[in-house]
């Protein structure tokens, strides 16, 4: 009769554990241009204005957690606001202090993050599935400017994770009954 405790135990975990918090993870891909200069031979005509507009595209990995799965604004403050874990591996973005906000809106977030030093903004919209990235480290503007889209990361659900459980549980259930079958009475 241990197996109803143990589903129960497992189903109250997997419930406690999806309402605490929601985490999300996306795949960024974007394209655009940046400036380049020196090197390669071309200097801006002037201190503000593009050095050798170049192609380029950026793929990174976007990841947070949020502290309820209710919508509403979530803050984002050098590590002491509502969302936790956030890591977007852009520019100077995962070494800096960022600040901005996710909001959720029937589940979907969309999100500004700015760097302390105003250097470097990233914008996105799981709505829209779309996001942006532009950098300007104060020479030869504007450093770059990306726009692209945003894709899921696929992760095991809580009900994936609960079914592995449960089979898990169950493949112990006969190992055990297939001993206890084979054990010679004394």
């Amino acid at each position: 009769m241990r197996s109803p405790r143990w589903l129960a135990a497992t189903g109250l975990l997997a419930m406690g554990a999806a309402a605490h918090a929601e985490h999300f993870q996306y795949r960024v891909d974007l394209s655009g241009t940046y400036s380049v200069g020196g090197p390669e031979g071309c200097g801006a005509p002037g201190f503000d204005q593009p050095a050798c507009p170049q192609p380029g595209t950026l793929t990174a990995l976007l990841s947070f957690d949020t502290p309820g799965t209710a919508d509403g604004a979530y803050l984002i403050a050098d590590g002491s606001g509502d969302i936790t874990d956030f890591t977007v591996d852009l520019g100077n973005l995962t070494q800096d202090s960022l600040f901005g906000g996710v909001n959720l809106v029937d589940g979907a977030p969309n999100g500004i993050v700015t760097a302390a030093d105003q250097s470097e903004q990233f914008i996105f919209d799981w709505a829209t599935r779309s996001a942006s990235f532009t950098y300007n480290y104060g020479y030869h503007d504007a450093n770059g400017n990306f726009t692209g889209t945003l894709s899921l990361v696929p992760e095991p659900g809580a009900a994936l994770m609960l079914s592995m459980a449960l089979a898990g549980m169950g493949w112990r259930q006969r190992a055990r009954s297939a001993r206890r079958s084979t054990t010679p009475a004394s």
